[in-house]
């Protein structure tokens, strides 16, 4: 028996082929790579209870650098955005979410 799998995401790509990736741009950092694809997940039909695949179209942009190399002419630019992220974790304990900089 054969088995096919679907990929659950995109950014899967992007890692496994940063060698290639790196190496396609002299080895130098910092680079960003970018990919657009499907992707797919299972959920439970609301109606029936069944198992159905829903199918997303994703778009990600994945940015590699040297974390400590502030030297890119543009990087005053962005040097005081602020992030914000919410893990599942927080949320779930009712935690604030990490703001970073």
């Amino acid at each position: 028996v054969v088995r096919g799998f679907l990929r659950p995401e995109t950014a899967q790509g992007i890692f496994v082929n940063f060698k290639r990736l790196l190496e396609y741009n002299n080895g130098r950092l910092p680079f960003a790579a970018a990919q657009v694809g499907n992707a797919y997940r299972n959920e439970i039909s609301p109606r029936s209870g069944l198992l159905r695949v829903r199918e997303f179209t994703m778009a990600e942009i994945e940015h590699f650098c040297f974390p400590d190399d502030k030297s890119h002419p543009k990087f005053p630019q962005v040097e005081q955005e602020v992030l914000t992220l919410y893990s599942g974790a927080a949320q779930m304990a009712g935690e604030p979410p990490t703001r970073m900089t």
